[in-house]
């Protein structure tokens, strides 16, 4: 294998004469006939209007539209070597079609050059032959079923009928229950209380950041993500403190998934609920979001069948507040 430089091969595209190029290209072709492959490179030296790679017509055929292909391929070749200035040739170099034009208009006629097929095949399908038994077999039933296609395709969709379809396993999740105007807390009370309830949690996160007495290991393991969430003891600060981000937002999780089968809240879940919900680190995830959205219903629920003031009022109001309000959870 000899290499050339770009400026030797174009020295050398038309020596010793162009009779000779021609001359050696049949002598090319006649080797490749020889060999069983004449029928895929006929068109190398007979075709009169070659398509290049940009699927336009050039003008010029014969010695130079095989020239032009070969050329493509050794640039591609150079190119994927990384040699972006050297050629390497075998044999003979060949003419590299100084003269090629490219027509401009972009018309409807460039649609046939764009769905131009990469193998081109004469002929029709047999269907009858039951499988394609070749490449050229099937390569011409792809055609025949590419030319059944129209060119553009218009879907009609009525706009104006009234289409009211749902994915049936997407289940129907109810409003959130009204309760009593009488028992609702008011704007004010809600501005107030979330005034307090952030200036709760940023107390508790520099508390919380802070170097302050360790935890018993015992106290630590007691809180596992997944263990049982209901306590029988009222939350402590060293509690809260001696679980992690990760088990906070677990823990929080686990207990609104408990209370969803309970009819009434009592003062320890609502105070474990408050804890959790002062303690846990943002940002929220999908699932801790959901929670408290869960948090949110439940305690509407309960709130909505209540018709006295009484001590369950105010907790729930909070726990909606918290869940609503603060994290942003109320339903526009």
């Amino acid at each position: 294998m000899m290499r050339y430089t770009r400026d030797v091969l174009e020295a050398l595209s038309g020596a010793p004469s162009s009779e000779a190029q021609a001359l050696r290209w049949g002598e090319v072709l006649a080797a490749l006939a020889a060999a069983g492959f004449s029928g895929d490179y006929e068109g190398l030296l007979a075709s009169d209007e070659p398509v290049n790679r940009r699927g336009r017509r050039a003008s010029g055929g014969g010695r130079k539209a095989a020239a032009l292909q070969f050329s493509e391929a050794t640039e591609m070749g150079a190119w994927r070597n990384g040699d972006s200035g050297v050629h390497q040739a075998i044999g003979e170099p060949f003419d590299q079609c100084e003269g090629v034009e490219y027509d401009e208009d972009d018309s409807d006629d460039d649609y046939d050059g764009i769905l131009k097929p990469a193998f081109a095949v004469d002929g029709e399908p047999d269907f009858e032959s039951g499988e394609p038994l070749d490449g050229f077999e099937y390569l011409r039933r792809v055609r025949w079923e590419a030319n059944q296609i129209p060119r553009v395709k218009v879907a009609k969709i009525d706009l104006g009928a009234d289409r009211k379809e749902q994915t049936p396993y997407m289940p129907e999740i109810p409003d959130i229950p009204k309760c009593s105007p009488d028992l609702c807390a008011s704007k004010e009370w809600e501005d107030l209380f979330i005034t307090y309830f952030s200036e709760t949690r940023l107390t508790f996160s520099e508390l919380d950041s802070s170097d302050g007495p360790s935890v018993s290991g015992a106290l630590k393991n007691s809180f596992k993500p997944g263990s049982s969430p209901k306590m029988q003891i009222d939350p402590t600060l060293t509690m809260i403190r001696s679980m992690d981000a990760v088990s906070r937002a677990t823990m929080l999780r686990n207990y609104t998934d408990m209370i969803q089968t309970f009819d009434t809240l009592s003062r320890n879940d609502c105070l474990w609920l408050f804890a959790l919900c002062v303690a846990v680190q943002p940002p929220l995830d999908a699932e801790t979001c959901a929670s408290l959205r869960s948090l949110l219903r439940k305690c509407a629920t309960i709130l909505a069948v209540k018709t006295d003031m009484d001590d369950e009022v105010v907790m729930l109001s909070i726990l909606m507040s918290i869940s609503g309000r603060y994290f942003g959870q109320y339903e526009k």
